[in-house]
C-alpha cells in the first residue's frame, strides 16, 4: 500500500473551512492530516516532514521548487481583522516593532506597509512571546491570529489591519497562505480532496463559527461575521498578481533575494483554472 500524503494546516480559525472536509473524512484513504503554527509547517516542509502545507505564502522564496495548488488560499481583499499591528503611538511615530513568532508573512507585510506606504524606518525586535510584554518594550508589535480576532487590545493603543492597509494603497487582494505542494506531491485525487473539503467548509461557516472555541471561550457572532465578510477562501488571477506584487515589494525591501516563480501544480489538468496558469506563464516570460 502507498504511503498517505502528509498534509499539514494550521488550527486558526480562518484554516478551518479549508481542512473542514478533511477533519469529516475527505480524502481520509490518502491523506495525513497533522497541525502546526504557521511557520512551524514551513519548517517541517523544509525538513522533509510533510509533502502539502497551508503555507505563509512568504515561504516560497525558501522553498521555490514548491507547487501551489490552483484555487484554494487564506485571504482578505479589505480588512482581515486577524493580522495586526497593535501600537502606542500613531505610526508616523513609532520607531521599534516586536515581530510575531508564528508568521512569517504577516511579519514581512509590516515591513513592506512600513517602507511603501507609512514611509518609516522602524527597528524590527525579534519576535515576542505576549502582546503586552512586546508593548513594554517597542512602540507596536504584529499581533495575528485568533488572538488577534479575539482578544481585546490593550487600552490607549491603535490597531492597524495590515491586510485593510495593503488592500488600500495597492488596490488589491492580500494573500495569507495557500496550499503548497513538493513536485509530483499532488495528483488529481488529493486536489478533488482539498477542493471537496473547502466547499464543505464554506457551506457550513455558521457551524464552524459556532462550534469554534479559542481560549475555552467560544464567539459564534464574530466567528461568522469574520469568515463570511473579513476572510476570502479563492485563489484566482487577482490572488496571483497580488502574490507577485507582495513578493516584489518584500524583494525591494530585502527580506527575500528574489521574487519567485509562481508555479501551480496540476495545470494542464485543471481546466478550470487556465486562465490564471496563462497568466502566470505571460508574468513569467516577461522576467
Amino acid at each position: 500500500m502507498n504511503a498517505k500524503t502528509r498534509i499539514g494546516a494550521v488550527s486558526y480559525l480562518n484554516a478551518r473551512p479549508l481542512i473542514f472536509g478533511l477533519e469529516q473524512g475527505v480524502g481520509e484513504d490518502r491523506i495525513e492530516l497533522s497541525y502546526s503554527v504557521p511557520a512551524l509547517l514551513a519548517d517541517r516542509m523544509i525538513a522533509g516532514e510533510l509533502d502539502i502545507a497551508l503555507l505563509p505564502v512568504i515561504e516560497l522564496a525558501k522553498m521555490p521548487e514548491l507547487e501551489i495548488v490552483p484555487g484554494l488560499a487564506i485571504g482578505t481583499s479589505g480588512p482581515s481583522r486577524s493580522v495586526l499591528l497593535v501600537s502606542r503611538r500613531p505610526i508616523e511615530e513609532v520607531e521599534t516593532i516586536a515581530l510575531d513568532p508564528e508568521s512569517r508573512t504577516s511579519n514581512a507585510l509590516v515591513q513592506v506597509l512600513c517602507h511603501r506606504v507609512w514611509k518609516i524606518a522602524p527597528r524590527f525586535l525579534a519576535e515576542h512571546c505576549g502582546l503586552e510584554e512586546a508593548l513594554r518594550e517597542c512602540d507596536a508589535a504584529v499581533q495575528i491570529g485568533d488572538k488577534a480576532l479575539f482578544a481585546e487590545p490593550p487600552a490607549d493603543t491603535v490597531v492597524y489591519d495590515l491586510g485593510g492597509v495593503w488592500s488600500a494603497a495597492m488596490g488589491m487582494p492580500f494573500v495569507f497562505a495557500a496550499w503548497f505542494a513538493r513536485p509530483h506531491a499532488i495528483d488529481r485525487e488529493i486536489y478533488e480532496a482539498l477542493h471537496e473539503s473547502k466547499r464543505r467548509g464554506v457551506r457550513a461557516l455558521g457551524p464552524i463559527a459556532e462550534d469554534y472555541t479559542w481560549r475555552d471561550r467560544q464567539y459564534p457572532r464574530l466567528s461568522k461575521d469574520y469568515l463570511e465578510k473579513n476572510i476570502r477562501f479563492r485563489l484566482g488571477s487577482a490572488e496571483l498578481e497580488a502574490m507577485r506584487a507582495f513578493f516584489g515589494a518584500a524583494a525591494e525591501v530585502g527580506l527575500i533575494a528574489r521574487a519567485p516563480e509562481l508555479k501551480l501544480a496540476l495545470t494542464r489538468q485543471t481546466s478550470c483554472h487556465d486562465k490564471a496558469a496563462q497568466m502566470n506563464e505571460a508574468q513569467n516570460a516577461k522576467r
